[in-house]
């Protein structure tokens, strides 16, 4: 069998490495992973077959090949037609290519040359070392992103403290061309936004983004069924872009990523680090430039083409356009105070959570005109955004189970149940929500009221409340403790401070004194 051939790619490097930068075998095999002979071979064929530097310019490979590995006399090897891998790697980086595809048009085009395996193996062994052929990258796909291991290093002016601001990376799959910028931390609003920033510095969007599984993106890591924060999802929602976590313990799925996040550490961190910033803004100032040289220089390993020419080749053809409209987190409350009757208030409305986080801190964004709410870092719920007028918006599954029955409630509501006990019962629930800024606060305590009757005639809990009233005592707890120590059969003369309007109750289900008088005898 004949030995295998080293691709031209290489021995191309090979003599450019010898020939214009004068490094010896030794290092010449280190740079290109090769062992010293090989390097040996390729100069030796070079020199015997009375070959010359520099190469003509439009010399192909095929041709190079035939001049280092000319057929022997007597041999009846003819000179046969080889794959372009350069052309292949582009191709297959296309929508709908594959390799099938290209060796069916190959061998149409030069019949009887190559068989399907040896198409694949030679595909395979002409390819960059960093590129796996079944993890090859569609033009346009995806965009991976990550943050820096290491931050940029910057000094608070009026403290004098060291800070560290982590570094966030977007990378193409298919071209590697990069995005990279400081932030001031790791929230999911600075997450986000830094997305829609990545996505205009492209000029165009991937159909699917592909976060490693940090907090703040990925709330429960799966390697199946990963759950999504919910401001992330949106954000892809709006974009018509897919989010597709690593997998867990899946290292093949971030090798692109974690690829440029090690190469901005070198290329970016390394020329930062004789320079002294006192912000975050500072650092992404000084940032664009380096990251601009970083995607113009050129790529030993894909034959001088750089980041830039091989995104608009591959990755922009194929990529969405961007919407008209930007996502914009349109306003921001961190660490709203849930109120006992769980609701949190925001922009002069009352939003319900579920009812476990109540008097608990969550953070609240506005983004066009859903209101998302979060509890550490945890998306809880959604709403839409109503107007500022004090109402309430209510969930049934935010409710404890024995709320829930309640779902109208209102002002109206109570003052007309309280009105079938009695007008003092109907006046004491009216008072003790007027005590409370909006009503609602105060249904917790007029239920309490109402609940009263279950356990005490209506005559007593009517005495009760008009006691509660003479004394300004309006209270569930007070009129509980009235009834509690029998103070309601106690004698109690027509307050002279305050006078009980009863036009205002006026009501057909209100019920007067004579109600009870007139069926005593019943």
């Amino acid at each position: 069998m004949a030995r295998r051939r080293i691709r031209m790619r290489r021995v191309r490097e090979v003599l450019r490495y010898h020939f214009e930068q004068g490094l010896s075998n030794e290092r010449i095999a280190g740079a290109l992973s090769m062992s010293k002979g090989g390097v040996h071979n390729i100069l030796s064929r070079f020199k015997l077959n009375g070959l010359a530097w520099p190469l003509p310019a439009n010399l192909s490979d095929s041709e190079l090949e035939r001049g280092l590995y000319p057929p022997q006399a007597g041999s009846s090897e003819l000179p046969r037609a080889v794959p372009d891998v350069d052309y292949i790697e582009g191709e297959l980086r296309r929508p709908h290519v594959t390799l099938e595809l290209l060796w069916r048009e190959f061998v149409e085009s030069h019949p009887a040359t190559m068989s399907r395996a040896t198409f694949y193996r030679f595909v395979r062994q002409g390819l960059p070392k960093d590129v796996d052929l079944k993890m090859l990258h569609k033009g346009g796909d995806k965009v991976f992103v990550d943050f820096s291991g290491d931050g940029v290093e910057y000094i608070d002016r009026n403290t004098g403290e060291i800070h560290e601001a982590p570094l966030f990376v977007a990378s193409w799959g298919a071209s590697s061309y990069t995005f990279a910028r400081a932030l001031d931390g790791e929230d999911m609003e600075q997450f986000v936004r830094i997305h829609e920033r990545a996505f205009r510095y492209f000029g165009c969007a991937p159909h699917a983004l592909v976060p490693d599984n940090c907090k703040v993106a990925v709330i429960h890591p799966n390697r199946y069924e990963p759950q999504i924060a919910a401001l992330y999802e949106q954000f892809g929602k709006h974009y018509q872009v897919a989010i597709l976590p690593a997998r867990v313990r899946a290292p093949k799925d971030k090798a692109v990523v974690e690829s440029a996040v090690g190469f901005v550490q070198r290329y970016i961190l390394g020329r930062l680090r004789n320079r002294r910033f006192f912000s975050v803004q500072e650092i992404n100032e000084a940032i664009p430039e380096i990251l601009e040289r970083l995607n113009d220089e050129p790529m030993q390993a894909y034959r001088g083409q750089t980041r830039r020419q091989r995104y608009e080749a591959l990755d922009k053809p194929f990529a969405q356009p961007l919407p008209a409209e930007r996502f914009v987190v349109c306003a921001v409350k961190s660490d709203a105070t849930v109120a006992p009757n769980y609701h949190v208030r925001f922009d002069d409305h009352y939003y319900s959570v579920p009812h476990h986080i109540a008097r608990q801190k969550v953070d609240i964004y506005l983004v066009g005109n859903i209101v998302e709410i979060y509890h550490d870092g945890v998306h809880v719920t959604r709403h839409l955004k109503q107007p500022g007028n004090f109402g309430y918006s209510t969930k049934d599954e935010h409710m404890p189970s024995n709320h829930q029955f309640v779902r109208g409630w209102s002002k109206e509501w109570f003052i007309d149940k309280a009105g079938h006990i009695g007008m003092w019962t109907a006046e004491a629930v009216k008072l003790i929500m007027k005590r409370h800024r909006h009503p609602q606060q105060g249904f917790n305590s007029a239920l309490g009221v109402l609940n009263l009757a279950h356990t005490y005639t209506p005559q007593r809990l009517e005495a009760a409340a008009r006691r509660a009233i003479h004394f300004r005592s309006l209270s569930t707890k007070s009129i509980r403790t009235i009834l509690e120590k029998n103070l309601d059969a106690q004698p109690l003369e027509q307050p002279k401070q305050y006078c009980l309007d009863l036009t205002a109750l006026k009501h057909e289900n209100v019920r007067g004194p004579q109600y009870y008088t007139s069926n005593q005898g019943e």
